[in-house]
């Protein structure tokens, strides 16, 4: 190239950073995004659900009534609601099912209950132990009654969801459950 044609190449065009920094057609897309593009996200997903009262999504043995007003120290068995979330499988972990991601048009149905208070909250989290962690979700219910979906909660397997369907050891939720620590 002489140097008059070096002066005039444009710095800003696609093809000059593909060719003098060998970034790919994507990375040169990213150099030329605003510095917030990644982030800046016009409308959420999936709200938040409030802190309490808030529906809980229940797929294993909390969908028991009895099993669930035990666990939380109701006076009476729950009312309960057929319910479904989007986007997760069931796995099992040992005998009992375990909800991982899944396919974006999957399901699993279940039930949901409102949880009135971070004291009822921290019941299930302990009934759950380590092995399976809160997590936001959207909850569409399977029944004639409003509302017909909430933002609410569920609990998910802590662990590695591979390792779960492969049925191998699971060495995540092992350093979950002992913090690291021999046991």
């Amino acid at each position: 190239m002489s140097e008059h044609s070096q002066e005039q190449e444009d710095t800003n065009s696609p093809d000059y950073w593909m060719r003098n920094e060998g970034l790919t057609p994507y990375e040169v897309m990213l150099r030329s995004a605003p510095p917030d593009y990644l982030t800046n996200i016009e409308e959420n997903i999936c709200e938040f659900p409030p802190k309490y009262p808030v529906y809980y999504f229940f797929y294993g043995t909390l969908t028991t009534p009895a099993i669930l007003k035990n666990t939380i120290d109701l006076p009476e068995e729950p009312k309960m609601r057929k319910a479904k979330v989007i986007g997760y499988a069931l796995a099992k972990w040992g005998d009992y099912p375990a909800l991982i991601d899944g396919d974006s048009g999957q399901d699993v149905h279940g039930y949901a209950y409102i949880v009135q208070t971070k004291e009822e909250a921290e019941k299930l989290a302990s009934y759950e132990t380590t092995a399976y962690m809160e997590a936001p979700c959207l909850i569409y219910f399977d029944d004639d009654e409003e509302p017909v979906e909430v933002p609410g909660k569920t609990f998910v397997y802590a662990g590695d969801a591979q390792a779960l369907l492969e049925k191998r050891f699971d060495r995540k939720l092992w350093l979950r459950q002992t913090a690291g620590k021999l046991v």
